[in-house]
């Protein structure tokens, strides 16, 4: 008996290793150091171990730290809570997701195309209605809260003009689709869209901190967003809200993906319903009601509104859920969470250290380089020692040295690579940033 009891103590006490290594948590401090992102936050989820790490600023000008219980606009993702909502009312039976949309809307939209195709519920939440990404009647778009004043007048207004085509064929990725998904969901239950998340995915799956209008009581955790080095306004939806308006804070966000792998989950049946490919695009993915779906049922989604970026992975058959967040617009964080969700095979490429360059040196790389293809003009100049780049009527930002005829920007995650001929004369660059490679010539 002593014995076992020995036995089952060391059991007990064997210490449980962090999923977070030591190399991503020195590359998220990195760029928060760096001022490419305020803050991250970062979870990961396994049936042995929940581990968080949390560094930056909620908000820099004020110097309030992040934390687990700082609250992030999610963007995008909430429409796989849309997507979950419809599953529900599939699930019950109430719908089915081959009814035409337009059977919910009001007289006078016609959501189908000249063959007599109709727009489907399915179809709007797997981004194949056809729909733009966009109405075009928006008049706040170019605004820093482009959603704003965009009510169901609007939308039904755009609607009414429409003229439906290419139902069914493609992917085309449409925050306007899902944004009419939850308005027709709303009709059809005779109620509002956002108390029906509310109610009806919310309170079930026990998501606390999960917001469409966070409370007063809450409102200092709700960071402040960053589009590039400024603060920036968080967005306001009314008709859209569907596409992108949940807030929701690290914990939330990794307890929302947990529960696709609870099983005794009162909504897993609707989940299984969001979680099977309805379409495959030409690159060979998998769309789902509302997630991205990759080889060994992998579900992902990213978000991105003004200030903030997130993103989300939930690998149904190894049992591991990655989930990030940052309060910058412009500096997605989600290889960290790729690399966290298989670590052999996708390699972290960290942030390289600025080497210092004097000014002479530094002047070599100045000039005015173009891009015909595209009608672009770069213009890299000096200014009290450190070197500028202005891309077109964007503003100039300064560019940092990491070696090899190679800089980076901090205000965006993003590279400028230059070429030189047989003289060492800088005769071109190529501009890298989100996978594009932009070359320019010197002019």
């Amino acid at each position: 008996m002593k014995r076992f009891v020995t036995l089952l103590f060391l059991l007990l006490t064997f210490p449980v290793f962090s999923q977070i290594s030591e190399d991503v948590k020195s590359e998220i401090r990195k760029r928060v150091d760096t001022g490419i992102n305020p803050s991250i936050v970062l979870g990961v989820w396994t049936p042995q171990s929940e581990d968080y790490y949390v560094y930056g600023y909620a908000d820099k000008e004020k110097n309030v730290k992040a934390g687990e219980e700082t609250l992030y606009e999610i963007g995008s993702i909430t429409k796989t809570f849309t997507a979950l909502l419809l599953a529900r009312y599939v699930d019950e039976g109430s719908i089915k997701l081959s009814d035409a949309v337009d059977s919910f809307l009001p007289d006078g939209i016609r959501l189908r195309d000249d063959e007599g195709n109709v727009i489907t519920l399915e179809q709007l939440s797997t981004h194949t209605s056809g729909l733009p990404r966009l109405p075009n009647n928006m008049k706040s778009l170019y605004t820093a809260n482009p959603y704003q004043d965009y009510g169901r007048k609007e939308l039904f207004e755009f609607l009414k003009s429409y003229k439906a085509g290419n139902i069914g064929k493609d992917f085309a990725y449409s925050n306007l689709a899902v944004g009419l998904l939850g308005e027709a969901l709303a009709l059809h239950k005779k109620g509002d869209y956002k108390e029906l998340i509310q109610k009806d995915i919310l309170d079930v799956l026990g998501l606390k901190n999960t917001y469409f209008e966070i409370p007063e009581e809450a409102q200092s955790k709700f960071a402040t967003g960053y589009a590039g080095e400024k603060p920036t306004s968080a967005w306001d939806f009314q008709a859209i809200a569907a596409a992108g308006a949940l807030r929701a804070d690290i914990r939330d966000l990794v307890k929302y993906g947990r529960s696709y792998l609870d099983k005794g989950n009162s909504l897993k049946s609707a989940m299984e319903l969001t979680s099977k490919p309805y379409f495959t695009d030409k690159n060979g993915l998998g769309h789902g009601l509302g997630w991205f779906i990759n080889p060994g049922e992998i579900l992902v989604h990213n978000g991105g509104t003004g200030g903030f970026r997130t993103f989300i992975s939930i690998d149904k058959t190894n049992q591991k859920i990655v989930a990030i967040m940052t309060n910058s617009g412009s500096n997605p964080t989600e290889d960290i969470a790729i690399h966290l969700m298989n670590p052999e095979k996708n390699k972290l490429i960290a942030t390289k250290d600025e080497q210092d360059l004097s000014e002479e040196d530094l002047n070599t790389y100045t000039g005015s380089f173009e891009n015909s293809q595209y009608g672009l003009n770069y213009l890299l100049s000096l200014k009290e020692g450190k070197l500028f780049a202005k891309l077109g009527a964007q503003d100039a930002f300064q560019l940092f040295y990491e070696g090899d005829d190679t800089f980076f920007y901090k205000v965006v995650k993003a590279k400028v690579s230059f070429q030189r001929n047989d003289n060492k004369e800088i005769t071109g660059l190529t501009l890298l940033q989100n996978g594009q490679e932009i070359p320019f010539t010197k002019k």
